[in-house]
């Protein structure tokens, strides 16, 4: 037991949860036990890292479930929601007697058909025009990696809609879109009353299918990796360049109808607080004229001079003036210069920040504002009896800084 300056028991304990990934077993993939406990010590080991001298007492419980895998497939014929049928956008293939949607829409896309698009006659005759080795019907979302293995020349690109919502997301997005030939946009529906049953269809409008919110009746242009909207293609390229670097993901909006969805608030209560160091970094340069057999077309001009920097200035912020700094560099290799002197402080910092300083007593006003006090300073929350509260002080000064609830860890 640790016993603070007035005799109390100043352990904390708090209760922590951990999980590892889900895993899909079968057959081909059997379960590994090893990597399973490495990421839950991992997870473990970096929780007392961040903490304040947390220590792993016990363990309480160790739970493992299993779950049936339903893998998402797609069949025969679903009939196109009114909502969706109303924008013209798509082609249903009315396939009543095989679960080969998958085939149909992809041919939809590569032979189409002007009258009766949706019959499957028109495409039954180019079904030995693709490569369908080793791929199982209905089509499983999964295996449509599979099928662009043997087909190199198709990229696809699906989405799934919500029928209440109305709204679209991203199911599957292949990595060799923008890379390929052809890239073919597809639609997962499915049928309300069994929700194990889906359908593919062709996109072959996706500005139509996706931009109603628009009140312009001119062609739109869609992001494939964020479903964002766009006037031109030049402000589309713009924005692609940033966003293909990040995974598929689905901009939501609001109900404005919803204040509650409306309102912004976070529970991230430790993110609140502000930083106790950081680096401010100005730079000095000179122009430099470039040769003209060197010069090159930028845009409507022409480069002539480009910036050689000379040095810089850092000054090192913090909350604690006894550790404030600056320096200045002026001379050669001035970013490999810059960078050596960040990684420098960021050693220097670190081994600042690792002090654990015992708290310093309490004075009167201090001691009376604890003993006062019924919120948490962290969270806002009451305390109570299987939460009390504790004090929370500056590791690096000593310096007692509020209270805090007992579980509540605070990162600096």
């Amino acid at each position: 037991m640790t016993v603070n300056d007035f005799g109390q028991d100043d352990t904390s304990r708090i209760t922590a949860y951990f999980y590892t990934f889900a895993v899909v077993i079968s057959k081909a993939h059997l379960l590994d036990l090893d990597s399973a406990i490495a990421h839950l010590n991992e997870r473990v080991e970096g929780f007392t890292r961040r903490g304040s001298g947390y220590v792993l007492a016990r363990i309480d419980e160790l739970s493992a479930s299993f779950v049936k895998f339903r893998p998402l497939v797609a069949g025969s014929f679903v009939s196109t929601p009114q909502w969706i049928e109303n924008k013209h956008a798509i082609v249903n293939i009315r396939n009543q007697g095989d679960d080969k949607c998958f085939v149909w829409s992809i041919l939809a896309y590569l032979y189409p058909a002007k009258p009766k698009a949706y019959r499957v006659t028109n495409y039954k005759h180019y079904e030995h025009t693709r490569n369908l080795t080793g791929l199982t019907f209905p089509l499983p979302v999964k295996q449509i990696a599979k099928f662009e293995s043997l087909d190199p020349s198709i990229a696809v690109y699906c989405l799934a809609c919500d029928r209440d919502s109305r709204s679209f997301s991203i199911l599957y997005f292949s990595p060799e879109v923008h890379k390929r030939e052809n890239t073919i946009t597809l639609l997962l529906l499915d049928l309300p009353r069994d929700a194990q049953r889906h359908h593919y269809v062709y996109v072959k409008k996706l500005s139509a299918l996706i931009s109603d919110r628009s009140r312009n009746n001119h062609k739109r242009h869609v992001c494939l990796s964020c479903l964002q909207v766009f006037s031109s293609e030049r402000i589309l390229n713009d924005h692609s360049r940033c966003c293909l670097i990040h995974k598929p993901q689905l901009t939501k909006f609001p109900d404005p109808n919803d204040l509650k969805s409306c309102t912004l608030s976070s529970r991230s209560h430790h993110f609140e607080f502000p930083f106790s160091f950081y680096l401010v970094a100005d730079f000095e340069s000179f122009l430099k004229p470039v040769d003209g057999g060197q010069q090159q077309q930028s845009g409507a001009g022409r480069v002539i001079n480009v910036h050689e920097p000379s040095g810089f200035c850092v000054y090192r912020v913090s909350s604690f003036p006894d550790y404030q700094t600056s320096y200045t560099y002026s001379g050669a290799n001035v970013i490999d210069a810059f960078y050596d002197h960040v990684l420098r402080q960021a050693r220097v910092i670190s081994a600042i920040l690792s002090r654990n300083v015992p708290m310093s007593l309490l004075d009167d006003e201090q001691q009376w504002s604890y003993d006062a006090a019924v919120t948490c300073r962290n969270c806002g929350n009451k305390f109570a009896y299987d939460n009390p509260k504790t004090r929370h002080h500056c590791h690096v000064t000593g310096n007692y800084m509020f209270l805090r609830h007992v579980t509540v860890v605070i990162w600096h």
